[in-house]
């Protein structure tokens, strides 16, 4: 779904969006102050699970109408969407783009009663590439606003490609640029790498910045991969014929659980990341299980085959993980059955 409105370009824009560690998220940023035309524009970058409260802050310290986008995440509590209702009756205008489950299942009429000035909910792509098109099809700021945004092509493409995996963990380029801006994102006040792709070129040429944030993190990502493989465990759902491979990282989640998942037929991989105690779900290619459901269900988020959730207890513990992760394969294994019996 989407509806399409033209932006203000003399509104100075507030910018939302899932990161800085997520190429798309930040792709998303990147793309929104090239439409402007501005490089002032300092993004609030966070977690999907804490867009509710740093909405709600950003109401209690900003008085004057802007331009909002949230990009590439959703919020949870339907008070958001009374707080953001208000915000537009008081002269905001309040864009959302997402392709995130969560995003896709918030019933119609809900978003309909929040009379968001533009919108595009959709998994056709990722996020930054639903963004793209959309500000294309909007009146140009200004003739090199619309040149500078036109230009990053190339890599809202690659963003795309990584964020649904379409490299299939394969050293393509999207992987490599990927894991250099999750590098930078770690150095500094966090937006480097936002900064980095706010200035690169349409060919998404490597600077030597870029080359030197990869082979940082080639070498971070083999530590990760080496604490998951002396952690790595399995636990076997017998019913399902499902194994649940678990292990500990410390960043890298999505290139560690590439190479877990391949270990095992129908396997479904859980890891608990020691730098900031999330939990990230993925799957091999033969598992059907639609990991966001899982992770919905334990109060996370995702993509059908990348989610990702955080309990309460920071510890990692798999005797209270997995019976947790059990219980929502067992309802999701549940509803899907149903599903199917009735299509028959």
């Amino acid at each position: 779904m989407a509806t399409k409105t033209n932006p203000e370009p003399d509104r100075l824009p507030i910018l939302l969006s899932h990161g800085p560690g997520c190429f798309d998220g930040t792709t998303c940023a990147v793309a929104v102050a090239r439409y402007y035309g501005t490089r002032t524009i300092i993004p609030q970058f966070t977690h999907p699970s804490q867009l509710d409260s740093v909405i709600e802050t950003m109401i209690a310290t900003t008085p004057d109408p802007h331009d909002l986008w949230i990009t590439d995440m959703a919020w949870k509590h339907r008070a958001t969407d009374k707080h953001l209702r208000q915000l537009i009756e008081n002269g905001w205008r309040v864009f959302w783009i997402d392709h995130h489950r969560n995003a896709i299942e918030k019933p119609k009429s809900e978003i309909r009663d929040i009379h968001l000035t533009g919108y595009v909910i959709s998994s056709t792509y990722a996020a930054s590439r639903l963004l793209f098109d959309f500000l294309l099809d909007q009146p140009p700021t200004s003739p090199d606003a619309a040149a500078w945004l036109s230009s990053l092509q190339n890599i809202v493409m690659l963003a795309d490609e990584h964020d649904r995996w379409l490299h299939n963990g394969q050293d393509e380029k999207s992987m490599r640029l990927a894991l250099a801006i999750e590098q930078l994102a770690r150095q500094g006040n966090g937006l480097d790498g936002y900064q980095t792709l706010l200035d690169i070129d349409a060919d998404a040429t490597f600077t030597p910045t870029l080359t030197r944030a990869y082979d940082e993190a080639k070498t971070e990502l083999q530590a990760s991969l080496s604490l998951a493989m002396s952690s790595k465990q399995q636990h076997v759902m017998e019913a399902l014929d499902l194994t649940i491979i678990y292990a500990r990282c410390n960043k890298y989640a999505s290139q560690v659980g590439n190479a877990l998942r391949a270990s095992i037929h129908n396997s479904i991989v859980v890891l608990f990341s020691e730098s900031d105690g999330r939990y990230s779900l993925r799957k091999s290619n033969a598992c059907e299980i639609n990991l966001a459901s899982i992770a919905t269900f334990l109060g996370g988020g995702g993509h059908p085959n990348a989610a990702g959730f955080q309990l309460a207890s920071p510890v990692y513990d798999p005797t209270d993980f997995i019976p947790k992760i059990e219980k929502a394969i067992k309802a999701w294994h549940t509803t899907h059955k149903s599903g199917r019996e009735a299509t028959v």
